[in-house]
């Protein structure tokens, strides 16, 4: 069996696989239709991209043909609740519109296997299995390990393009598969290491470089590395890390619409006082937020409201910080 053979050669390919300059040799699992470029050279399919990177203009869905892509995504977007679960969302959903076909493999050890979705937008939704992530133990990781579940994946339906969540534990799957089956390789830039090591482990001297030398490490074996800001991009660039560039915001006209508006929920939001001035965070509570900053500009602006909305590891330290304010917390 193909899979099996993989796994047996696996050791013997690690060599190479996670080298940026060593020979790229066809896999066992399948003949390679194309080869990744040199890291001088842009894919054909990142191309468009790059050259439309400072336009404001939105490619029309159907200008290239549908291609199969490989999606490895941890934590899950389709029980984890944030701003990074709506895009990947919302990339779905776009995707199946353009008629791109999309096998799916995330990790979810929270959440009852019997209560796994299944589905999203039309493509199946795999689980491989995982392990929560001690310093924070909302979200599951994985290394997709003992099962290969994505080698098996992309054997049944070879990808033109790999997809991966960065940084996480998933990406080094990704980086062997996308190696040694010689498959482009895209890495979306979600969590920025060295900030949250500064905010969470900044008692191990050093941590700040560690975490840059593990990103170029791994993004610079990447074909492109899509981050979520300008200044993201500038910062990565600048630590040495190459091809980046920016994957564009939206805004879900569709749920963000002035016809939801609610005197009820302003009612709430405003603790009984609706006509005040109203500011509103919603997203994760956790230190890398500088939600505190807020406090000094709510106290000097005249009858202005704070309500925060979400949870997360700094919640019950934000509502001591904020007591005896102008501010209400509604949870998630």
């Amino acid at each position: 069996m193909k899979i099996q053979l993989t796994a047996l050669t696996s050791i013997l390919a690690l060599s190479t696989a996670f080298s940026p300059s060593g020979p790229i040799r066809p896999s066992p699992m399948t003949t390679p239709r194309t080869s990744l470029p040199q890291p001088t050279e842009l894919s054909p399919l990142f191309a468009a991209a790059a050259s439309s990177s400072d336009s404001d203009l939105v490619p029309p869905l159907r200008r290239h043909p549908p291609r199969n892509i490989a999606l490895l995504i941890e934590p899950t977007p389709f029980t984890h609740v944030s701003g990074y679960a709506n895009r990947f969302n919302e990339m779905l959903r776009y995707l199946s519109k353009a008629g791109d076909h999309v096998d799916i493999l995330t990790v979810d050890s929270k959440t009852p296997k019997e209560e796994l979705p299944t589905e999203a937008f039309g493509y199946e939704i795999q689980h491989t299995q995982g392990f929560v992530f001690p310093l924070y133990n909302h979200i599951s990781l994985t290394v997709d390990l003992p099962e290969m579940k994505g080698a098996k994946m992309m054997e049944k339906r070879r990808p033109d393009l790999i997809h991966v969540t960065s940084p996480g534990f998933m990406l080094f799957a990704g980086l062997f598969y996308a190696r040694v089956m010689r498959i482009p390789l895209l890495l979306s830039y979600h969590t920025h290491l060295p900030l949250y090591g500064r905010n969470y482990l900044g008692f191990i001297p050093g941590i700040e470089e560690m975490a840059w030398a593990a990103l170029r490490f791994v993004h610079s074996r990447a074909d492109l590395t899509l981050v979520t800001s300008p200044q993201m991009k500038a910062e990565l660039e600048a630590n040495g890390i190459p091809r980046v560039d920016v994957w564009r915001k939206g805004i879900d006209t569709v749920r963000f619409h002035p016809k939801f508006r609610s005197q009820q929920m302003r009612e709430r939001m405003t603790d009984g006082n609706p006509d005040d001035f109203l500011m509103v965070y919603v997203g994760r509570l956790g230190a890398e937020k500088r939600l505190k900053d807020i406090r000094p500009v709510l106290e000097q602006v005249p009858n202005a409201r704070l309500c925060i909305v979400g949870k997360g590891p700094q919640e019950d330290e934000l509502k001591e910080y904020f007591k005896d304010t102008n501010t209400v917390f509604t949870g998630q």
